[in-house]
């Protein structure tokens, strides 16, 4: 038997998914241990071989791979728990990291007020006193002005070891046009203190702006003592209980890459928390004839939004975190603070807000009894009825409803004059609002009309409050995966191996160089094909994809555009600027052929397509009745409490049709439908809701 596992450790959970030869999947959660992710994992998977009735060995015998996706890079940055970082500057260029890299909206997330002066803007990675610089100076052609002292090279080796600093990003001026000034601090460094970790710019993102680049580098050297030692340890952990298959690692871009690639670019694991969802959301989607998916992931904390795009997974080039660059690919997952712990609060102007301040695992919302006394998502769903105090994660966790009822009474009901219900059925209506307000806005600003898109939604607490997201959406076809509440874990079995690539090359369009882009594209495919060739890909399996970075003149900002393969001609380059108009129009809303464009970099994907699981057929059809398991009242817009039959979402097999007012449970996840809903039950046992006709 070839089981394949997939093990997404979160902040909370670490969520598991096992499928077998038939794609049969088993679902488990075990609890995320923060000091030493490995715990989790192999608790994870420990559960997993419990459920289908192995041990441990047992099951790892006979694993052929295991998809790892983890947020421990991300919540090294967010908590500052990295190493002592030290950097490396060209002289003169020391704190220039130090410095500001974006508006001052981008310091945080959320709304941002550009106005205050008391804002305090983001601190950098690593204190000042850890930044040192050298003697050195190449310009931007690549030619080298002072050449590189190597005794001072030495003193800032010796000071860093100094301060105990494991891990050094070396940031010198234009190291993407000739690197080697930072290689050759590499080796010094290698000569002078060999247990330092150093990370260069010019291997992270070979691209000029030193902001991008180097914020970059300094990202990937803080996180890569964890996410190496992490790597390594779990390999080591899985080979010694008998694991012989493939190890694999989810990454920000949505592909998948072997271990000895992510130790070689830790940072490639810095957003790769939510990047595997849209991939299930692209493959759920095709089922049911959309190329168009809106894949949206609804957790404790936040709304994930992610977008699929005429079947392929959108991507961006840059994110900004903490108030920082970062400049790898990643899937473009936008965040809404709106998540089953998102606290209700009215404000001094007496109107009721929810999120985005949540009340996390600890207290957690007040109906969890853990001392909560904030009212949250969760306890305006619990006094609604929509969900069973007695039934919250398969019983596992009895919830208080009296306690949520408390809390809403003191800080919503009472303030606003309402009774309780009302303050709970006002908080689900905001929060609907907020994340289907939040959706909008992430479609437009890529140019897209949600209409022309299916809603897939996932995570523990979508599926509540999927149906109110829809209509106010207007998007007609609803698909709530059967593993929703592992969703991304499962994703990763549908991601394939991919790496991006990137070079830097200025020009005007109309005086491009086409040997020199020739050139550098080559340079690209021949880094990719090797690294493919290194993790096991056959030369005709890899898939090779180009595409360049435009823009009008004058402008800041860049649209991508797709370069036909081959060699790179007059016409092939006007073929991808007519491109870049279409692009241009959808995703800002004009277009001028007329007016002179320029190129500003030159991006190369290398990928090549794994063997997703089969989707497996559901049980045999089992009608409504079947799986009724009773009714409770549940409160619904201009009906207040109606008694609503409860369905068990395990017993209702394929064909099987529940109609609103309804309530279907499982283990991990509520499904709501208002009164007029209708929601089927496909092939695969996802359940598929589609709008009325008006």
């Amino acid at each position: 038997m070839g089981y394949r596992i997939s093990v997404d450790s979160g902040g909370t959970f670490t969520d598991g998914v096992l499928t077998d030869e038939a794609g049969t999947a088993l679902m488990r959660k075990a609890h995320t241990t923060p000091h030493d992710p490995t715990i989790g994992t192999l608790d994870c998977i420990g559960k997993l071989a419990e459920a289908r009735g192995l041990t441990l060995a047992q099951l790892l015998a006979q694993t052929q791979s295991i998809v790892l996706g983890t947020t421990m890079a991300t919540n090294v940055v967010a908590t500052r728990s990295g190493p002592r970082m030290g950097t490396i500057a060209t002289r003169g260029y020391r704190l220039r990291m130090a410095f500001p890299q974006v508006s001052k909206v981008e310091w945080r997330e959320g709304p941002q007020d550009m106005y205050d002066f008391r804002a305090e803007p983001p601190q950098p990675l690593t204190p000042y006193h850890l930044m040192t610089e050298v003697d050195e100076r190449i310009d931007f052609r690549g030619e080298v002005l002072t050449p590189l002292d190597e005794a001072d090279v030495r003193r800032a080796a010796r000071e860093l070891l100094a301060q105990d600093v494991s891990t050094v990003a070396v940031i010198l001026l234009h190291s993407h046009v000739n690197p080697a000034h930072e290689r050759r601090v590499a080796e010094i460094l290698a000569e002078e203190a060999p247990q330092l970790q150093v990370t260069l710019s010019s291997s992270v993102l070979p691209v000029a702006g030193e902001t991008d680049r180097w914020g970059t580098a300094m990202f990937c050297a803080y996180v890569a003592p964890v996410v190496r030692a992490f790597v390594a340890r779990i390999g080591g952990l899985l080979e010694k209980n008998g694991f012989k298959g493939q190890l694999l690692f989810i990454q920000s871009n949505g592909g998948i890459a072997t271990p000895e690639i992510v130790a070689e670019n830790p940072a490639v694991l810095l957003l790769s928390g939510p990047a595997a969802g849209p991939s299930l959301g692209r493959a759920l989607g095709a089922e049911h004839g959309y190329a168009n998916v809106l894949s949206v992931d609804m957790g404790g904390t936040s709304f994930d939004i992610g977008v699929v795009h005429d079947g392929v997974v959108d991507t961006v080039k840059q994110k900004v975190i903490d108030g920082k660059k970062f400049a790898l690919p990643c899937v473009d997952v936008s965040a809404i603070g709106a998540g089953g712990g998102s606290i209700a609060h009215v404000d001094q102007a007496g109107r009721l807000q929810v999120g985005p301040k949540s009340a996390g695992a600890n207290p957690g919302p007040a109906c969890y009894g853990k001392g909560g006394e904030l009212p949250t998502v969760t306890d305006a769903n619990v006094v609604l009825g929509y969900i069973d105090p007695d039934f919250f994660l398969g019983g596992a966790t009895k919830l208080r409803k009296d306690l949520a009822e408390q809390a809403i009474r003191v800080h919503v009901a009472e303030p606003l004059g309402l009774s309780v219900p009302e303050a709970a059925a006002a908080i689900y209506e905001v929060i609907n609002a907020n994340m289907a307000s939040g959706t909008d806005v992430a479609f437009a600003k890529r140019g897209y009309d949600p209409r022309d898109f299916a809603l897939c939604a996932a995570g523990g607490a979508a599926a509540v409050h999927a149906v109110p997201i829809m209509q106010e959406l207007r998007i007609r076809k609803l698909i709530v995966p059967k593993v929703a509440p592992t969703y991304c874990a499962y994703g990763m079995q549908f991601c394939d191996l991919r790496h991006d690539y990137q070079r830097s090359y200025h020009a005007e369009t109309s005086h491009a160089d086409l040997a020199r882009i020739e050139a550098l594209l080559a340079e690209m495919e021949r880094e990719a094909r090797d690294t493919l060739k290194r993790e096991g890909v056959a030369e005709a399996d890899m898939v090779i994809s180009r595409s360049i970075e435009m823009r009008y003149y004058g402008q800041f900002r860049e649209r991508s555009a797709p370069l036909a393969a081959g060699a790179v001609t007059e016409a092939s380059l006007r073929e991808t600027l007519a491109a870049f108009h279409r692009v241009h129009e959808q995703t800002v809303g004009y277009s001028d052929a007329a007016y002179p464009t320029e190129i500003v970099r030159l991006h190369l994907s290398a990928s090549t397509a794994t063997q997703p699981p089969s989707l497996p057929p559901a049980a045999a059809a089992t009608g409504a009745e079947e799986a009724r398991k009773g009714r409770r009242p549940a409160y619904f817009r201009d009906q207040g409490f109606i008694e609503t039959p409860v369905f068990d979402g395990d017993r209702l097999g394929a064909g099987a049709v529940v109609e609103g007012p309804a309530i279907v449970e499982e283990t991990f996840t509520t499904f709501v439908l208002p009164p007029g809903a209708r929601a089927e039950v496909d092939r695969h046992g996802h359940f598929i809701t589609t709008a009325q006709e008006a």
